[in-house]
């Protein structure tokens, strides 16, 4: 394995992690704010660290429109997959969500015209299949419904999302990139406030429940989505979706210490199913390098 990928690889696991703290967090948060309401404040707090940041850097700072691009694949996957819940379980929601990760090794084959090997495909199917086990109750599935469909194209957009990060990695300034992602998801989700929620909250009880939101800004937002724009530029699409294929461990690991939720049998062989299937993906790094 190349030092490039490995460090690549680190780096995705490590924004996984935190990705997986903000299911509790957000949680939390929910219990006082509308959807996209903190999905307005998380991002606006994190285009204003990311902002800070460069400037203390004294980096220039531009909007790409890449990054726009990004925003808008980012903010419409958040946007079906919230509507969807309106129609749907959250379990089906897990489960149609964890096809994004069958999805990108084709995306990533008909645009890049990479050679995906085999013991890839079973990574991914192993994976997949571990994520059935880790989210889904089996008792709750039934017919299809119309949020179904939405949240099929919310998996569909993280697919697109996963492949076009890599894409433009190596044609763009990685900054100019993530601080626009950034803008323009909080300035989607701030109309979508607008039209849609009730506008009721006053400055001083959004200041009394804050603390969530600051480490969903910052942490999870803003720290996260540069780093991952760094680690995608290493790692192919769908190793890096096998990578991604982790948040629900770790965020099913902070349900337990934070939230006090247990793991059943079904979701300890989910989870040890996609820990599995990065093992499965290993070899490939060593047929790309020869």
């Amino acid at each position: 394995m190349r030092y490039d990928e490995l460090k690549g690889l680190l780096i995705l696991t490590l924004i996984t992690f935190v990705w997986g703290s903000t299911f509790s967090f957000t949680k939390i948060a929910l219990e006082v704010f509308t959807p996209f309401f903190l999905l307005f404040l998380r991002f606006l707090l994190g285009a204003f660290a990311l902002f800070l940041f460069l400037i203390l850097k004294r980096q220039r700072i531009s909007i790409n429109f890449s990054g726009v691009i990004l925003g808008i694949i980012n903010f419409s996957a958040i946007a079906f997959q919230t509507f969807g819940l309106r129609y749907t379980t959250a379990t089906k929601t897990a489960f149609i969500t964890g096809l994004s990760v069958l999805l990108v090794p084709f995306f990533e084959k008909l645009v890049f015209k990479n050679k995906i090997y085999w013991n890839l495909w079973l990574a991914v199917f192993t994976g997949f299949i571990g994520l059935i086990f880790l989210t889904t109750d089996f008792s709750s599935i039934s017919t299809i419904n119309w949020g179904d469909f939405l949240v099929l194209v919310c998996a569909v957009l993280y697919a697109i999302q996963i492949v076009y990060i890599s894409y433009v990695v190596e044609r763009r300034e990685i900054f100019d990139l993530a601080f626009s992602e950034i803008l323009f998801t909080a300035i989607f989700s701030f109309l979508f406030f607008l039209i849609f929620e009730p506008r009721n909250l006053l400055l001083n009880f959004i200041l009394k429940n804050s603390l969530s939101v600051i480490y969903l800004g910052i942490g999870a937002t803003a720290f996260t989505l540069t780093l991952q724009l760094v680690g995608q530029k290493y790692v192919s699409p769908t190793k890096s979706a096998l990578i991604y294929n982790l948040e629900p461990v770790f965020a099913t690991l902070f349900a337990f210490l934070l939230l006090s939720e247990k793991l059943n049998f079904q979701q300890i062989i989910g989870a040890s199913l996609i820990l599995i299937s990065l093992f499965i993906s290993i070899p490939s790094s060593f047929q790309n390098k020869s």
